[in-house]
Parts: structure tokens; C-alpha cells; sequence
């Protein structure tokens, strides 16, 4: 038998309560033209549609500490039609008399792909400063993000000037963005405020209705899913030179959800390259699919799977996709499994957080699955029958983070084994189940 190395993963203290895992086969539905957002929950499956044409701008509403927090504004590019564009302008000079000279030359921005953090209106800022946010800067002062930036949005054939005026911090019930929006020409000029405490307290951002004058929550919980099937831009080659914006049918994940893809997983493949999990929204993204040039199904990639650590659930699952049906619905099938349940890992005095052997029981593979607080060498895996026969050993060595090493196990014989994983600190032996 021969072992394989999976994924080397990012470094986390958690450890899994396996059973057996089963796929799950389900699917989303966007609508025709895809007309909706879709929110999903891995755990549960449970789906909230939301029109993805209610809104043009959104506005960041996380708690304002802590690592995944800004004062992040998003576009609706796609579905909404939005353009952004900076116009390099003081607000408190210009707003409300603009002129066609003053948007001459002016380059569009758009949200990035890989992160929430940084929609359009946060693209020029001085990444040297870290209080410079594009749209205003931090003011040591008032502890405000306090904004004269003059913005341009196009949407349709209106436009309109957007002066993000103060994102307000403290205090705690009074969190709040103050924006001031009024037509080219100055016509209906407007001060809208966006109050966190008013629904948003967990909400990732607060939606906001351009032409309507309508303040829209469209999310469900921060803390009910995991992903979201959507439209955005997303910055593919286009021949050479720099990426370029395209729209694109998409799968972004939620804040602190992290996604590994892993291609040509196959059991009969001799190796895999190592894979880290990563934190930008868009690893699942649109490239598991492919239109086709003409009448006909689009393309899955096969080989491509997800593995996926939750945040709200401290779950890992993995999702394969299997079919797509356009425009015609908008809709995606897959299959996804549960890998098991993450845990904290305590125990200071070994150099092995965690460790899993997934799925349990197994057919013709499992995998396993070792937490490393730091890089490790000699550490033995043994696969033992009830009688204590050795069925396998392997010598290998660790690097800091999750390991994964996969066993083919379509050879052995229907029953109980016992895996043991040491190093010369640390032991530890789990039931293998093998069920053809």
C-alpha cells in the first residue's frame, strides 16, 4: 500500500470527531438570468434568496475591531449596474457643481475579488498608511473616519455624486456611515445615514437602494452561512498584460471561512501538491464551470473539490459541483460532505495539536489528518488488524500546520484496523473502519 501526502494546510489548534460520512447531494437556484443572491449554510443546507438588483452600494457593518473589520463600501457591479469612479476631487469644494470636464480621464474602480474588506470606494487608498481607508482617513481625534473624497456612480444611464461624509465609531449604539448623495447636476441632494444598532448588528454590510432612497437588509446572520452564490467582477487573463474585470456567475465565501481546492483528486492518483487553505472570498469563485461556445450543457471541472473550515460552525466539509444550468435558472448542483467537527487542542507538551482520520469508515480511501504545532520529523503511522498484525508503516515528516496523508485502502479486507501516529512525544491510536 502506498501513502500519499493530500494538503498541507494552515496552522490551527483543532482536532475531529468523525463518523461516517456520507455525501449530501443539493443545489441552489438564482432564477432565471440569475436574478437572485443566494446565502448558504453548509451545515444545515438552509438557503435565504435575495433580489441581487435591490441595491447599488452596501456598507460594512462588522464590529469596528478585530481582524476582518473596515470601513469597506461595495458596488453592485454586475446585477445593479454600478460604476464607481474616483473624480480626485475635494467634496467640500465641488459637491454639487460638477462639470462633464471634471470627469474626463477618470479610471473605474471595482470591488477586489478576494476579500470584503476592500469594495470600490477603498481601492485608492495609500496601503503605506494604514488610517488612509480611499474614501476618508481615520481621525485620531473623534476615533471617525472622516471623508472629503468626491465620487461619481453611473448607474444606467443616471449619475450621480457620492460624498461618503464620516463613518462614526463610538459610541457603541451610535455606530453609523453619514453619506451625502445628489445627482449630476446637484438635483436632490440628500443626507442619508446608515445606523448599525438598526438591524445590522449581524449583518456583514448594510445594502442601500440608490434610486429608491431605500436602506435594504438582504443577508441573513453573519453567523447562518457560509457562501454565497452571486454576480461580481472577478479579474481573469485576458492575453497578456494585467487581469482584467470580468463579470462572472460566482461562489464567495463568508468572512473567516476558509476554502482549499484540490484538483485530480483521484485515488489512483500517485501524489498530490501541497494546498493551503486561504482566506480570499473567491477560491471557490466561477472556474468550476464552463460555458459552452454554443447550444449545449456547460462544462464541469470534475476534478476540482473544495475543502472548506467554517467559522460559524467549526465544521470542515467537502463540496464538489456537478452540473450547472445557466441562465436558463441559474442553477448549481453539488455534493458535499461532512468531515468532521473541530475542537481546541489544550495540551501544550506535544508537538501535535490534532489529529482525524476521515471519512471513518472508509471504502477505498480515508485520510489523515495531523495538526502540527511545528514542523516534526520521524513521526510513524502504523495501520494495524485485530490481531495486531502490521498492515502498514510509513515514516514521514511533518510540516507546522494540518497535514493531510491519504491511505488506499481498496485492498484491505472488510473489518476493524487500528491506526497509530507517533513521534518521539506524542502517540495516539483510533479505530479504522473499512466497509466494501
Amino acid at each position: 500500500m502506498k501513502l500519499k501526502s493530500l494538503l498541507l494546510l494552515g496552522a490551527t489548534a483543532f482536532s475531529f470527531n468523525t463518523y461516517a460520512q456520507t455525501w449530501v447531494a443539493d443545489s441552489v437556484e438564482m432564477g432565471a438570468s440569475y436574478a437572485n443572491d443566494i446565502f448558504y449554510s453548509l451545515k444545515n443546507g438552509q438557503q435565504k434568496s435575495e433580489s441581487n438588483t435591490n441595491w447599488h452600494i452596501a456598507f460594512q457593518t462588522l464590529p469596528p475591531l478585530g481582524a476582518n473589520s473596515n470601513v469597506s463600501i461595495i458596488a453592485n457591479h454586475v446585477a445593479g449596474k454600478v460604476n464607481v469612479y474616483s473624480l480626485h476631487l475635494s467634496a467640500t469644494a465641488k459637491f454639487g457643481a460638477l462639470t462633464n470636464t471634471d470627469t474626463i480621464g477618470k479610471v473605474m474602480l471595482y470591488n477586489t475579488d478576494t476579500s470584503w474588506n476592500f469594495g470600490a470606494f477603498n481601492r485608492m487608498n495609500d496601503a503605506g498608511n494604514p488610517f488612509d481607508y480611499s474614501w476618508g482617513a481615520y481621525n485620531m481625534t473623534s476615533h471617525s473616519v472622516v471623508g472629503d473624497s468626491l465620487y461619481l456612480i453611473t448607474i444606467n444611464n443616471a449619475a450621480y455624486q457620492v460624498w461618503v461624509q464620516e463613518y462614526k465609531s463610538t459610541p457603541s449604539d451610535s455606530i453609523s456611515y453619514r453619506v451625502r448623495i445628489a445627482d449630476f447636476n446637484g438635483n436632490n441632494d440628500k443626507t442619508i445615514r446608515v445606523y448599525r444598532k438598526n438591524g445590522y448588528t449581524d449583518r456583514n454590510f448594510a445594502y442601500y437602494d440608490v434610486v429608491n432612497d431605500a436602506i435594504r437588509d438582504r443577508e441573513p446572520s453573519r453567523t447562518a452561512w457560509d457562501m454565497v452564490f452571486t454576480r461580481a467582477i472577478e479579474f481573469v487573463a485576458a492575453g497578456p498584460g494585467p487581469l482584467q474585470p470580468y463579470p462572472v456567475t460566482t461562489v464567495y465565501s463568508n468572512f473567516g471561512v476558509s476554502v482549499a481546492e484540490v484538483n485530480d483528486l483521484n485515488p489512483s492518483t500517485t501524489g498530490y501538491d501541497s494546498k493551503p487553505y486561504l482566506n480570499d472570498i473567491h477560491v471557490i469563485g466561477s472556474d468550476w464551470k464552463k460555458a459552452p461556445m454554443g447550444p449545449g450543457p456547460w462544462t464541469m471541472r470534475d476534478s476540482a473539490h473544495y475543502f472548506i473550515k467554517t467559522n460559524n460552525t467549526n465544521e470542515y466539509y467537502q463540496l464538489h459541483f456537478t452540473n450547472f444550468y445557466g441562465s436558463s435558472n441559474g442553477r448549481a448542483v453539488f455534493e458535499k460532505r461532512k468531515l468532521g467537527d473541530v475542537t481546541s487542542v489544550k495540551n501544550i507538551n506535544t508537538s501535535v495539536a490534532a489529529y482525524s482520520i476521515a471519512p471513518n469508515p472508509a471504502v477505498n480511501e480515508t485520510s489523515i489528518m495531523i495538526d502540527a504545532k511545528e514542523a516534526a520529523g520521524n513521526t510513524a503511522i502504523f495501520v494495524t488488524d485485530i490481531t495486531g498484525k502490521i498492515v502498514e508503516k510509513h515514516i514521514i515528516k511533518l510540516n507546522a500546520g494540518l497535514n493531510a496523508f491519504r491511505i488506499n485502502t481498496s485492498n484491505y479486507a472488510s473489518g476493524t484496523y487500528m491506526v497509530t501516529i507517533a513521534n518521539g512525544d506524542w502517540k495516539a491510536t483510533q479505530k479504522l473502519a473499512v466497509q466494501h
